[in-house]
């Protein structure tokens, strides 16, 4: 990670924090109830583990943002996942019911960068600083859309051609860790900024000359999470998946749109 300096909050969050854990351990936590819009989101997933997911994963943000806040709070003023609120917008659309998230404390109006994804029976989460541009993702590196012939295809319309040349230098089994790596930081870039995968400017770029704007923003810190990697609490990641948490310490660091790039091996 490229560390530069935060400006601290009241929380005492003054940089990422980020954490991992088994979707399974939601169904530990029984006194925790979504809010009726997040259960009816729930109800639009398919039946089954589509909407188990859903639910599971809304109920791990809660456990372990409250976890990590607790860890930067000032004593005596410990945090219940149940204290805590999760919004989203899209600026692409104006829509509240996805987009960007956000947690807030509901007895305090605090609010806080968030980002969160789920994959392979996993949750990742990160917490910043309000107002900061923040994305992370999960890649499995046993998902057969990154193996030798799948993988083939991803490239095609995922990969940039100078990213492709990059891989095309690799054997197979590096080639497959580095699509996985580098998808899980096209998703957290997409994320970061604001715009999705779906947006104009597409798939984001994160190797090569041409890489996404947001990846030259002052004080950009990138973190690659690898197998077995220890999160803020000190939980280890599941040796079958990577990740990468993007974070601009502020909105301006991604309007200015200056300074270096930040290097992606």
């Amino acid at each position: 990670m490229h560390d530069v300096p935060g400006k601290s909050l009241e929380a005492g969050l003054s940089a990422p924090l980020w954490a991992a854990a088994p979707l399974a351990e939601a169904a530990t936590h029984p006194e925790i109830r979504l809010l009726p819009d997040e259960l009816a989101r729930a109800g639009a997933y398919l039946a089954g583990r589509p909407s188990d997911d859903f639910v599971a994963g809304r109920i791990l943000v809660r456990v372990l943002a409250a976890d990590l806040l607790n860890r930067v709070m000032p004593s005596g003023r410990g945090i219940l996942p149940g204290d805590l609120e999760l919004t989203q917008y899209c600026q692409q659309c104006a829509s509240v019911a996805h987009g960007t998230p956000k947690l807030r404390m509901a007895k305090t109006g605090q609010s806080f960068s968030l980002s969160y994804a789920r994959t392979a029976g996993w949750l990742l989460l990160a917490l910043a600083p309000a107002n900061s541009r923040l994305g992370v993702d999960l890649a499995d590196l046993d998902d057969s859309a990154f193996s030798s012939g799948d993988g083939g295809m991803l490239e095609d319309y995922a990969y940039a051609r100078e990213e492709r040349e990059r891989l095309e230098l690799l054997p197979e089994s590096e080639r497959q860790r580095l699509r996985a790596r580098w998808w899980a930081l096209k998703e957290a870039v997409a994320k970061a900024s604001g715009e999705g995968l779906a947006g104009e400017a597409g798939i984001p770029v994160v190797a090569g000359k041409n890489v996404h704007p947001l990846l030259h923003s002052p004080g950009l810190r990138v973190l690659d999470l690898d197998p077995e990697s220890l999160d803020s609490l000190g939980a280890m990641l599941p040796p079958h998946l990577v990740g990468s948490l993007v974070w601009a310490p502020g909105p301006e660091a991604w309007e200015n749109r200056v300074g270096g790039a930040v290097g992606i091996a």
